[in-house]
């Protein structure tokens, strides 16, 4: 060892790196353990599966490359001097249970990553959890500390005190921007079955991302399978998903749809019934991607996404309807990365993108056609993006990048054949970043400093947002996380984010006049391993705010000009526990937040809409005893939740008073309102629990699983909102209730 150590510090080395990858589909494995038998040298995989080690004696090695779930794979291995060895590897999987990948997986990120706040998921978890119809990313992680929901059907990330406009949303280098689309919000944009596995960060994120106020949630579609043609088809009551995946010539591919049937149901019943109803309403979801690898060092990969719902009316109890309307909006985008390795020390990838978010209304007249009317909105942005990765050593890695951004907001009013309104925005955005991870004393304490410059067209301003980020490991499993960061951006939804309900999104630029909205972030964290399947952490945080725009308050459900947007501040602080278990037969964990959220305009404070003071989750999963008929071997997902009510206003009084118009010479009575202040009461606490059983199951020939779901299994009836009723006398407060009975769903999934 002496020996070694000699050799190291004489720098007379090589090194060794490469991908490590499923046997089984390809897939990338991040975060595998890789080390050379006696010796202290090793290293784990990135996010990406690329590792590298350094400062290798020359010599006859035997690496391991070892992960959970998966066979020890060993190779025999010469070492030489002043050279890198290329050693790509693949991974067969074991028969440990699959959860385990992603434990494995997480405490290696722990040893390895300078970071707070990041939540990692799989499909195994979205599926696992309870849900309402089919499992749903953005419902999995309302699961998770930090993040509220407005009410039992919503799916709008709010994310540590801020709006669902201040994430910054990505699917493979795509941006979206509204991933609630489907249903009034009730499905996301990402068809479960074709993600691979998607972080959030919560807040405090790195230099590499940014234009955003509070977080990041970035979705990676699965790489398709390289090994063989694979596929899965899914049926619920409410959709049907399909998904095909296998190899290309020195590649592969994947597609992925799916598509809504309450159109198609409605209308075979009409058809069996002869009722003349209809609901013209579907939404359909397709997602591509294809990777192309000329040689090892280099990977392309074109992915699209086309998410779209569609509301098609016209009268049809009349063989010649008179009047059709028409509502389309959706989600699309294409994404071009190269992947490359350009030396063993130096990796990067080149990303472009095509993103557009579309909102189009139409009302046809069919007898008249000055009467038709037209409204039009979308954001289309073309973004060129490159990151690269520069491995000093084995204790320092330098991070850096540029991005430029190029959108066009465009929207018009075309009426009575005349455009009324018509309006378009250009805007640039020109970023650069850089960061640096430091291991100050290796294995114990590492820094991670870094600074985001963004140029920003409108007003030609320049903003430097620094980050910093620190991890101290007092004890092998035991971290302590700090993390500080300026964040800054630059579009806003006109929209008010705090709508119980909201089917799209209004964009636009901070124009010149106003100040660039900004939050600085301020996030301690502690986090402890019990043992290899158990964690827990607790993360106080602050997040301060300026220069936000909001609509005002009788603004709540529609769109606003830009230059009535509100000016202020605010802040949100508060503390995250989350704590996770997971065995061979059982899994679980238990997340809670105590929140504070405060926005303020003209000297006053007042709690937004999602301002949730007690947050509560749990859910445990765990295999049916071999001794329960039928349903052995299935497994059983539970979850519970309790939150405390969120803010509201309400009429609390009114008065009659006569009032005279000169103009015509008459005078009436009419009804004075007096609403309480913008935050005077809170709904009362909610609380509710799910059940989602599934059991593997063979048709045909073919593997495959039927579930079960039931949603407010014990029939809580949650108040979402009040309003009061003024036709009655005296007026009458009503309650409303979105999940009034438990509500069952199923459907099978079968692959092939």
């Amino acid at each position: 060892m002496y020996f070694t150590l000699l050799v190291i510090l004489l720098n007379a080395t090589g090194s060794v790196s490469g991908f490590v990858t499923d046997a089984s589909n390809g897939e990338r494995l991040a975060y595998t353990n890789i080390y050379l038998e006696n010796t202290i040298l090793g290293t784990a995989s990135n996010d990406k599966g690329y590792y590298i080690i350094h400062k290798i004696p020359p010599g006859s090695y035997q690496i391991v490359y070892s992960y959970i779930g998966y066979e020890n794979v060993s190779r025999d291995i010469i070492v030489e001097e002043n050279r890198n060895l290329t050693l790509n590897v693949e991974l067969d999987p074991s028969a440990i249970e699959v959860e385990e990948i992603t434990v494995s997986a997480e405490r290696t990120r722990f040893e390895q990553t300078v970071e707070v706040s990041h939540i990692m998921f799989t499909p195994r978890e979205i599926s696992s959890v309870p849900r309402l119809f089919e499992g749903d990313l953005i419902k999995t992680l309302q699961l998770m500390p930090g993040v509220v929901t407005m009410h039992d059907l919503s799916n709008k990330l709010h994310v540590r005190g801020g709006s669902p406009d201040e994430n910054l949303v990505l699917l493979d280098g795509i941006t979206v921007y509204n991933p609630s689309t489907h249903l009034g919000g009730l499905f996301s944009t990402f068809n479960p079955d074709a993600v691979g596995f998607a972080e959030l960060y919560a807040g405090g994120f790195p230099a590499n991302y940014g234009d955003r106020l509070s977080s990041v949630l970035s979705v990676n579609t699965k790489e398709g399978n390289s090994k063989d043609l694979t596929g899965m088809f899914s049926f619920g009551l409410v959709t049907s998903r399909l998904l095909v995946e296998g190899p290309i010539p020195k590649g592969s591919f994947l597609v992925s749809a799916r598509r809504s049937y309450f159109d198609a149901l409605v209308w075979l019943y009409d058809k069996i019934r002869d009722d003349d109803i209809s609901l013209p309403y579907y939404f359909y979801d397709f997602i591509g991607k294809v990777n192309f690898n000329p040689s090892p060092e280099n990977r392309f990969t074109l992915a699209g996404l086309s998410s779209t719902d569609v509301l098609d009316f016209q009268e049809i109890e009349t063989e010649d309807p008179d009047e059709r309307i028409g509502l389309e909006w959706g989600n699309r985008g294409v994404s071009l990365r190269w992947r490359s390795v350009f030396t063993p020390k130096f990796y990067g990838e080149i990303v472009g993108a095509w993103s557009n978010f579309l909102t189009q209304l139409r009302y046809e007249d069919l007898d008249d056609s000055t009467e038709n009317l037209n409204l039009y909105e979308d954001i289309i942005d073309y973004t060129a993006k490159c990151d690269f990765n520069y491995f000093w050593g084995e204790n320092h890695t330098m991070e850096f990048g540029i991005e430029g951004k190029y959108s066009t907001i465009g929207y018009n009013w075309d009426f009575e054949e005349e455009i009324s309104f018509d309006q378009e925005h250009q805007i640039s955005v020109i970023a650069s970043y850089i960061k640096s991870k430091i291991f100050v004393i290796p294995s114990v304490l590492s820094i991670q400093p870094g600074i985001r410059s963004i140029y920003y067209s409108k007003g030609k301003r320049l903003c430097l947002d620094p980050r910093f980020g620190i991890k101290y490991l007092f004890r092998p499993n035991t971290a302590f996380n700090f993390a500080l960061g300026k964040y800054s951006q630059f579009l806003v939804t006109v929209n008010s984010q705090e709508s119980y309900f909201s089917i799209f999104d209004f964009w636009r630029p901070v124009d010149e006049t106003q100040a660039i909205p900004t939050a600085y972030h301020a996030i301690a964290g502690f986090e402890q391993w019990f043992d290899e399947k158990t964690k827990f952490t607790i993360e106080p945080y602050y997040k301060k705010y300026y220069n936000l725009l909001i609509p005002t308050e009788d603004d709540i459900y529609f769109s606003a000009p830009t230059e009535s947007l509100q000016l202020g501040d605010g802040y949100s602080a508060g503390i995250d526990l989350f704590f996770k278990k997971t065995l061979k037969n059982v899994f679980g964990w238990i997340s809670y937040s105590l929140s504070f959220t405060k926005r303020r305009f003209d000297g006053d404070y007042y709690s937004p809409r999602y301002d949730r003071r007690h947050n509560m989750n749990i859910v445990i999963g765990f295999t049916i005893p071999q001794y329960i008929p039928l349903l052995k071997n299935g497994t059983l997902s539970t979850r519970w939740y309790m939150a405390t009510g969120l803010p509201h206003g309400l009429d609390i009084a009114r008065y009659q008073y006569y009032y005279w118009d000169p103009r015509w010479g008459t005078g009436d009575y009419d009804w004075e309102i007096i609403s309480s202040a913008r935050d005077a009461y809170r709904l009362p606490l909610s609380h509710r629990l799910d059940l989602h059983l599934e059991k593997n199951m063979k048709i045909f020939g073919l593997k495959g699983s039927w579930y079960i779901d039931v949603i407010n299994v014990y029939n809580r009836k949650n108040i979402a909102f009040y309003t009061v009723d003024y036709d009655e006398d005296p007026p009458e407060i009503n309650k409303y209730v979105l999940l009034p009975i438990p509500i069952p769903s199923f459907g099978f999934n079968l692959t092939f």
